[in-house]
């Protein structure tokens, strides 16, 4: 009975593992498909942005991946890097990441890239911006590099080939815990066959009759 209650147990995390895993996939191939199309979606204040222009060399350049947070216009001060929505006529309704150069006194802010030799053309309004600048993240940077066909293909097969690996190793584990468990058992019972045998070999010589000429 503890056997079926542990092995019933036993499937039940598995399959709510594999969901777990199912679910965190499509989460995060969502997100990198979000952030190659230049439309990232927040997740707890938080969102993925790839670069796709030099304008902020050396310090961010093409290809990389960064982490932008929400926050109050009113928390920002010079030098912040921030995302804001452009309403520049060239790049309109387009996400640009360029550093704050100077804060207007009508509160908005003047921005340029660290690349750029002019200021931005317009300042930036605190409903433009989307969030300020936190880190680079080299995962996301990685992942995005797989928009080509080949490298997609080539991450693709490599998922595919992990998930197998992955399910064999948890078929392994599964059968030497059920061997275990099944020798366990095997002890057990042999032990118990033993006692047995010990028992009724001790009342067989208990009840056996002495022979002639035994001390009574």
């Amino acid at each position: 009975m503890k056997l079926f209650q542990k092995s019933k147990f036993s499937k039940l995390l598995n399959l709510l593992l594999t969901a777990l895993l199912i679910v965190s996939t499509g989460i995060l191939v969502f997100v990198t498909y979000c952030t190659v199309k230049g439309k990232p979606v927040m997740f707890g204040g938080k969102c993925i942005l790839m670069i796709i222009t030099g304008s902020m060399n050396p310090a961010i350049q093409v290809g990389d991946c960064v982490i932008i947070e929400q926050i109050t216009p009113d928390s920002l001060q010079e030098r912040d890097i921030i995302a804001y929505v452009s309403e520049n006529q060239d790049i309109f309704g387009m996400t640009v990441l360029h550093r704050i150069t100077q804060i207007l006194p009508d509160g908005t802010f003047r921005t340029q890239g660290d690349a750029n030799p002019i200021p931005d053309e317009m300042p930036v309004r605190p409903d433009q911006i989307r969030g300020k600048f936190v880190r680079k993240t080299r995962f996301f940077t990685w992942l995005t590099s797989f928009a080509d066909l080949r490298k997609a293909l080539l991450l693709l097969v490599m998922c595919v080939t992990s998930a197998m690996a992955l399910y064999e190793v948890r078929t392994v584990m599964q059968i030497g815990k059920e061997i275990q468990s099944e020798s366990e058992q095997d002890r057990r019972e042999r032990i118990l066959r033993e006692a047995i045998e010990k028992e009724k070999q001790r009342l067989r010589e208990q009840n056996t009759p002495p022979k002639d000429g035994d001390a009574p």
